[in-house]
């Protein structure tokens, strides 16, 4: 089946109202043609695949301690808090499993682009950054004739990626590049150019760098080794044709008429069981209504919003009462120095000199620590659950970062 992968490197309209390159391929992986028109000349008959530009969907790295999957997807979050102008809500969080030396790779998107791919009858989307290999030592900057580009990093520094377009004056070497090459702890040997610079731009990057300069042909995604294409981390969800979706029903329903009437003597027990079972449901469910009705009730008391759900009502009440206790000269529980002394008989079982810095802003501490080892992190987190708060953890870049909070609960 042949394949029809198309660059986006804008994000498209749901009406395509704007031309984006494509290239055919087919069943060995090879390209057979390539083109570049709005969707309603876009080939037909192929299954459809995105490759989206660097600036669409960045590829992260952190390198972390060992963790369970579980715990592996909040320190991620906790570590993009700080790093995203946009809600993490808006993006989808690709996560890719952890390597032996501790880097897990992120790939970011936002939701309202998958949206319109799938409008526009995409079935798989991925990076254009993973279509050259992280090696060792060896950092690839792609430009294309077009002059859009982006860098991937060595394995060393977790096999991240990062835009960087060719500039336009093309005498000088990339502010970003520069950068991002003086902030590695170990840079790499190699930087493969695959790129059409100028003379001036050779001879101020060989000036400014240390590293031994490999230029290649310019950057063209359609001729990346077949592999990478299939390896590349999917972050679309697949979509199910219909055909397959009729097919699997047609067969469904065979299978069903051989099960008829075991079916229907299953039907008849449920419908008893239903029948039975239905006034201890409607009785439970009446006292939630009227539980419901008396927490309603006892927020509006205390001056909260008619409005308020059950679940927001222990938040809204612990504000109210913090809010009465300032009134009255009084701290609330969730202030800083009573929070902080909560947490204190915990903390001190620290060794001297691991916590580096603490911040108090809305209502949580925020504690960075030297790094600690899985023991030392597990026991600190259970002793201050115990103490009543509630705990976000993660590590960082140069050690551990622990946010903490009082638990909520409904009085």
């Amino acid at each position: 089946m042949t394949v029809l992968r198309i660059f986006f490197d804008s994000s498209p309209a749901a009406s395509s109202i704007r031309a984006f390159g494509w290239a055919l391929f087919d069943e060995r992986g090879g390209c057979i043609r390539e083109g570049r028109d709005t969707a309603e000349h876009w080939p037909r008959g192929a299954k459809r695949e995105a490759v989206l530009a660097a600036d669409l969907a960045p590829l992260l790295a952190f390198k972390l301690p060992p963790l369970s999957a579980s715990r592996l997807d909040g320190a991620i979050r906790l570590q993009l808090e700080d790093r995203l102008a946009t809600p993490l809500s808006a993006q989808r969080i690709t996560i890719g499993p952890q390597q032996r030396d501790g880097w897990v790779r992120v790939t970011l998107v936002e939701q309202t682009l998958l949206e319109t791919l799938r409008q526009l009858g995409i079935a798989r989307a991925f990076s254009e950054t993973e279509l050259i290999d992280a090696a060792a030592d060896t950092w690839h900057w792609c430009v294309s004739q077009s002059g859009h580009g982006f860098v991937r990093r060595d394995r060393n520094n977790g096999g991240s990626a990062f835009a960087l377009d060719l500039p336009s004056a093309n005498h000088e070497m990339p502010p970003e590049l520069a950068l991002a090459l003086a902030a590695e702890a170990t840079p790499p040997k190699t930087l493969r150019i695959h790129a059409a610079l100028s003379a001036e731009t050779l001879s101020s990057l060989k000036q400014t760098n240390t590293c031994r300069l490999v230029v290649e042909p310019p950057w063209r995604w359609t001729q990346a080794e077949p592999a990478l294409f299939d390896q590349a981390t999917e972050l679309l969800p697949s979509i199910e044709s219909k055909a397959s979706s009729a097919s699997r029903a047609s067969v469904l329903r065979a299978s069903n008429t051989g099960w008829r009437t075991a079916a229907m003597l299953v039907g008849v027990a449920l419908t008893l069981h239903i029948a039975a079972t239905t006034v201890a449901w409607s009785s439970a469910w009446w006292q939630r209504w009227q539980i419901s009705r008396g927490w309603q009730a006892l927020a509006a008391e205390a001056g909260l919003s008619e409005k308020t759900t059950a679940a927001a009502i222990a938040t809204q009440w612990s504000r109210a009462y913090a809010e009465t206790r300032h009134r009255a000269g009084l701290p609330a529980p969730d202030d800083a120095l009573p929070l902080l002394a909560r947490a204190a008989p915990s903390l001190q079982a620290l060794s001297p000199g691991t916590l580096r810095n603490a911040v108090y802003a809305d209502r949580a501490w925020t504690f960075e620590c030297t790094p600690l080892d899985a023991a030392s992190q597990k026991t600190l987190e259970t002793n201050l659950h115990r103490a009543g708060l509630q705990t976000m953890s993660g590590s960082t870049a140069t050690g551990y970062r622990l946010r903490i909070q009082l638990q909520e609960r409904a009085p």
